[in-house]
């Protein structure tokens, strides 16, 4: 689940990316490493706390 959430979040943080080169005409390449790694933090990094808290990834 949390990866479909992800991989979702990555093709429209790309499909924005493409808008803002080819229609805004703005250069936000800088942006995208930070902002990919924190769409990966936001998603992962819950599930693997509550993995190593509970043994379970699903926390039951």
């Amino acid at each position: 689940m949390n990866l479909c959430a992800c991989l979702c979040v990555v093709v429209m943080l790309g499909l924005a990316n493409l808008v803002c080169h080819y229609v805004l005409h703005t250069d936000m390449s800088f942006l995208m490493p930070w902002m990919l790694a924190a769409t990966a933090l936001y998603f992962f990094i819950p599930a693997l706390v509550l993995w190593i808290a509970t043994g379970n990834p699903s926390g039951k």
